[in-house]
């Protein structure tokens, strides 16, 4: 008999406060909401996560496990963060994260996570979780977690300190990266691999940013990682990345040799990792996996 299986709901919305709130027109505050609304699709998508119910100023989102949605609920708070407030009104992201159950059957009944995970989306530009969400995560995320002696859900819930610096072991790791199963598209390719994260350079994805702003694709917290760090564009016959930063990247493939990149671009191909801000001399762990064709 087939076990259980459950996901992680999570409940993100966007709230605005001031004396004039209620008279809060987006398009003429200049789309702050839809742009943090898009920052959060884009992280959605970069954890594999899956959007069952979008509202005017939040979503309603699955992920398969409980260190993605938490992982995802940080960044959703940095990236939102990032973006300057509107005068008189100020702009909050709320997040809620609570275990629930996959219909297996059109007939079994849905649970009341999407509720919980409502209810406990109170704490602005905070993200709560459940005691199931905590129990489910990684050694390393649970160090992020403090519990809480008030629940707007009355179950035993805990905060999760999104602005502490989280550490590549919380990621899983460098021990295992999925090989792509499907053919690759015709033309230069690439996929980037960040513990849960997933990026892919495609035809219709044909750049991606990377760097500490928030802006950029794929987000960076190290502190030797400058703003907008380097780019990787496909080219009709190549992958370039272009390094525009201080301290470098650092490619090393899976033969072992290693290439420094600073203020210069280079050809990617093959399969290997990549260290920004740093070398890697050797060391494997704390690296992004890319595939490139």
């Amino acid at each position: 008999m087939n076990s259980t299986r459950r996901n992680y709901q999570v409940h993100a919305e966007l709230l605005t406060s001031g004396p004039t709130s209620a008279l809060f027109d987006d398009a003429k505050a200049g789309y702050p909401v839809a742009r943090r609304m898009n920052r959060i699709e884009r992280v959605v998508a970069t954890y594999r996560g899956r959007i069952d119910q979008l509202f005017n100023n939040g979503l309603l989102i699955s992920f398969e496990t409980a260190d993605a949605a938490v992982l995802a609920s940080c960044e959703m708070q940095h990236r939102c963060a990032g973006l300057p407030q509107v005068s008189g009104h100020r702009l909050a992201l709320r997040v809620g994260i609570h275990q629930g159950l996959v219909r297996q059957r059109a007939k079994d009944e849905s649970d009341n996570a999407q509720e919980i995970a409502f209810k406990l989306a109170v704490a602005d530009n905070g993200i709560l979780a459940s005691e199931s969400v905590f129990t489910a995560l990684n050694p390393e995320l649970r160090k992020l977690a403090q519990g809480v002696e008030y629940s707007p859900a009355e179950i035993s819930t805990y905060k999760i300190d999104w602005r502490c610096e989280i550490p590549s072991s919380a990621y899983g790791g460098e021990s295992f990266w999925p090989a792509s199963k499907s053919s690759h598209p015709s033309g230069p390719y690439l996929i980037l691999h960040q513990g849960l994260k997933t990026v892919e350079l495609t035809e219709g994805n044909p750049l991606v940013t990377i760097g500490r702003d928030p802006s950029n694709d794929l987000l960076l917290v190290d502190v030797h990682v400058s703003r907008n760090h380097c780019r990787i564009a496909r080219q009709a016959d190549s992958v370039l990345l272009t390094d525009m930063s201080t301290n470098g990247t650092c490619v090393m493939t899976d033969e072992g040799v290693e290439f420094l990149v600073r203020k210069d671009s280079f050809s990617l191909k093959g399969k290997g990792l990549l260290f920004f801000g740093r070398l890697c001399n050797g060391e494997r762990r704390g690296g992004i996996r890319f595939e490139a064709y």
